[in-house]
This record gives C-alpha cells, sequence and structure tokens, in this order.
C-alpha cells in the first residue's frame, strides 16, 4: 500500500496521511526522534513526503524562536525523509493555496484569521475529519496533492 503524506512543518504544524483509503491526520512530533520514528512507522514502498516550502523571510512579528523551530522541523523532516527512502517534493504555500479560492493569506488582516479560513475550508471540504488549527494546513496540502484543484 503506497502512503502519501502531506506536511506542514511549522510549530504547531502536522501530517496529514493518505493510504489509499482513509486520512489520518497527526500533530507535529516534538523532538528529532519523534519525527524520524513517526516517518519510518509510516514508510511503505513508494511513499512520497510532500512538505511546505517555508519562507526565507518570516516577518518581524514571529518571534525568533518560533522561526528556529519552523527551519529545524523542516530540516528534520527532509533530512530523515531522504535517509529514509521517501520520495521528496517541497511544495511553496502559494501553489496548493490557490486553487481553494480563498484570496491568498493577504486577503486577512491578522495571520489568526487567515489560519481559521484555512481550518474552516478544510472542514468544509473532509466534515469527517477532526480539523483543527495545527493540522488544517497539512490536509489542505494533502487535497492538493490528491487532485484537489489541479
Amino acid at each position: 500500500m503506497q502512503k502519501t503524506i502531506a506536511c506542514d512543518p511549522g510549530v504547531s504544524g502536522g501530517f496529514s496521511i493518505h493510504d489509499g483509503e482513509s486520512i489520518e491526520l497527526v500533530a507535529m512530533p516534538e523532538g528529532a526522534s519523534q519525527i524520524v520514528r513517526f516517518l519510518l512507522h509510516h514508510k511503505t514502498a513508494g511513499a512520497s513526503l510532500w512538505i511546505e516550502e517555508i519562507p526565507k523571510y518570516v516577518g518581524r512579528n514571529i518571534p525568533s524562536s518560533t522561526t528556529a523551530v519552523l527551519f529545524e522541523n523542516y530540516g528534520l523532516v527532509v533530512g530523515a525523509a531522504l535517509a529514509i527512502g521517501y520520495e521528496l517534493h517541497r511544495i511553496r504555500p502559494q501553489v496548493w493555496q490557490e486553487p481553494l479560492g480563498l484570496g491568498g493569506k493577504k486577503s486577512c488582516a491578522t495571520s489568526s484569521e487567515w489560519k481559521r479560513k484555512l481550518r474552516n475550508k478544510a472542514a468544509e471540504l473532509y466534515p469527517s475529519q477532526d480539523v483543527t488549527l495545527k493540522n488544517c494546513d497539512a490536509l489542505l496540502l494533502l487535497h492538493y496533492v490528491l487532485g484537489g484543484g489541479r
């Protein structure tokens, strides 16, 4: 069974896993060993991992500690996925967000408002899933990967 995994590497990000039949949503594991363990557990022949690329500059209003964890998680997930043998795809947020028709991040006054907009869209598309602010990006990225909006 081939798995497709989508990842939002943010501090409050997570994974969305599609095994060909169902979708599982998982919050970002804490620490390098937990991330590696998670990826090893879900590795199957031909498994692919799609990860949201991170910006080179995240802005003045985001604490350095948040930025550091974001970059650390991104590097951990990419490195572990390559070492374990996943087919790795990096994707810019704008690429998977545009087909959702939400107007882009700049259409919202705050980051919190944008995240709520993404959560609401994910809940609309996947009403049987327990969609949260932590897993909505990964679920919408998976939606795109599986053909939604492409």
